[in-house]
């Protein structure tokens, strides 16, 4: 009979412990996932920051439809941002895409990406 007791309470220990370790894996790529969005955020602010209009862009990007606006900058410990410009569509318009990438890295190793993007229309 005790060992019957002490074979279910360890079962019990071993059940708890694995839904515990289970539950703190998840809140940490849930807390990686957030951290990735507020530096793609931080990057976006950045860029709004600069000021950079359709022609100077047009100028920087020349026969590229691709221009790296801002390389990969640290905004924390483990967080990282980087983003770029694509200009497309119809000149007239003088729409283009940028593109916000937040980065969590470990080791120099990618654990979380999230992109944010947004189109920007010039009105000079």
């Amino acid at each position: 009979m005790v060992m019957f007791m002490l074979a279910l309470v360890n079962i019990i220990v071993i059940t708890l412990w694995s839904a515990s370790n289970t539950e703190m894996m998840i809140a940490g790529n849930a807390r990686r996932s957030m951290q990735t969005k507020i530096s793609a955020t931080s990057g976006m602010n950045h860029y709004m920051a600069l000021g950079m209009g359709y022609e100077a862009l047009r100028e920087q990007v020349g026969l590229r439809e691709e221009l790296l606006v801002i390389p990969e900058t640290q905004l924390g410990d483990r967080t990282f941002y980087d983003v770029k410009v694509i200009l497309c569509c119809d000149e007239s318009i003088r729409q283009y895409i940028v593109i916000s990438t937040g980065y969590y890295k470990k080791g120099g190793k990618v654990l979380a990406i999230h992109p944010a993007r947004a189109i920007f229309q010039s009105v000079e």
